[in-house]
């Protein structure tokens, strides 16, 4: 992999979700919150900047408030330059369903994928890179939300997620 004068920011989130995702997939680790997601890449984010001499301290946080003090973004990397949202519908026992809901119509004050799809394009026109990740276990959403999801084999189960990515408009 390319060292530190080549990889930016977003190169470096895209090659942490990738390997986030592979572990998740392997099955070294196991997603059951939103928590778990936003941790793991945070921590993947962390080594790779390790790796490729970014400056100290590093510029990895979560739940940071970019734009104003309300609203608070997932994971933020660099100087509010790699934006991410994240949500995460898992499929065990004792969890009350749905954990997050698809539409606002449906949503009932709780995370809801519709109003994280259109914060990253707001966040796109404000000139930052912008990502919604979502891991979605039992399939609910890829009925109700009509993206591009992809299918990963975790334990023996179809598991699906979504990888939306905006671009900085200015």
């Amino acid at each position: 992999m390319e060292k530190r004068s080549d990889f930016d920011y977003q190169q470096l989130f895209l090659y942490a979700m990738n390997n986030v995702l592979n572990d998740y997939e392997n099955g070294k680790i196991r997603i059951f919150s939103e928590s778990d997601l936003q941790s793991n890449l945070f921590y993947e984010c962390r080594k790779q900047m390790e790796e490729h001499s970014f400056p100290y301290p590093l510029k990895l946080y979560t739940e940071r408030g970019v734009f104003s003090r309300q609203s608070k973004v997932d994971l933020v990397l660099g100087d509010d330059e790699v934006l991410v949202e994240l949500k995460v519908e898992s499929d065990y026992l004792g969890v009350s369903k749905p954990v997050v809901f698809s539409t606002k119509a449906e949503a009932a004050g709780s995370g809801i994928v519709e109003g994280d799809l259109e914060k990253i394009g707001e966040y796109s026109k404000k000139g930052k890179h912008a990502h919604f990740l979502m891991i979605d276990e039992d399939g609910r959403h890829v009925r109700k939300v009509h993206e591009k999801w992809k299918t990963l084999k975790v334990t023996g189960k179809t598991s699906c997620y979504l990888h939306n990515y905006v671009g900085p408009k200015k």
